[in-house]
């Protein structure tokens, strides 16, 4: 085996893993991806196992539970959210950027049961995903007040409104799943026509949820 090859072969545990452990861990993580995808985070790591071809001794020897399965795979999916909030941030246009994140964000959730599940129900808690997902606000509210800024969105929505929207989005496209699942294209664009400030839009009567009430929705835990 070259240095090379040595360098980048996956660690575990703080020792590089074999070639034919290497290669399991990924196929389970390949299988995990595709039956959170399409089932969400309820099936077993029986199921896993089964549509991996593995022994189901196997995947719990790379993964001693599910939550560290969830974990391997969804930390890693919510920093990659992030860095779409960021390039949304860095966009030209400030409308256009918040479309882009709300458009590619929603394609995400609407397309993986599982990231859905994790990203705004709590389905799955542990301390960097929380982390990771309650890092988004911030992200949130420079995006809207940046958007509010330019003068393009409405000054009552806040960044709290975001999640409550991709819910909605999320339950269009599992409406129509099986019929037409990217009919959520057509509501966001509803949406984003209420979102989009007017001179003659009269101000919206029903104030948002608070980022605390938001928060315990999506199952983010703050430390005390």
């Amino acid at each position: 085996m070259t240095e090379r090859s040595r360098q980048s072969d996956p660690v575990e545990g703080g020792r590089p893993l074999r070639r034919d452990a290497a290669r399991n861990r990924e196929r389970i993580l390949h299988a995990a991806r595709e039956v959170f995808c399409q089932q969400g985070l309820g099936v077993t790591l029986d199921h896993v196992a089964r549509h991996a071809k593995v022994g189901v001794g196997t995947v719990y020897r790379r993964f001693p539970t599910k939550e560290a399965l969830i974990r391997a795979l969804f930390e890693q999916d919510l920093r990659m959210r992030q860095k779409a909030a960021e390039s949304a941030l860095a966009h030209p246009d400030p409308w256009q950027g918040l479309v882009d994140f709300l458009a590619g964000t929603t394609a995400d959730i609407a397309e993986n049961r599982g990231l859905y599940e994790v990203l705004l129900l709590g389905a799955h808690t542990s301390g960097p995903i929380d982390a990771a997902r309650g890092d988004m606000l911030p992200f949130l509210e420079a995006l809207i007040l940046r958007a509010q800024a330019s003068g393009d969105l409405r000054p009552e929505v806040t960044p709290s409104d975001i999640p409550v929207i991709q819910h909605m989005l999320h339950a269009a496209a599992q409406f129509s799943q099986g019929q037409q699942p990217d009919v959520w294209r057509r509501y966001l664009e509803v949406l984003l026509n209420g979102l989009r400030r007017r001179p003659d839009d009269p101000s919206l009567a029903t104030p948002s949820l608070s980022n605390e009430v938001v928060e315990r929705a999506m199952g983010i835990v703050r430390p005390e």
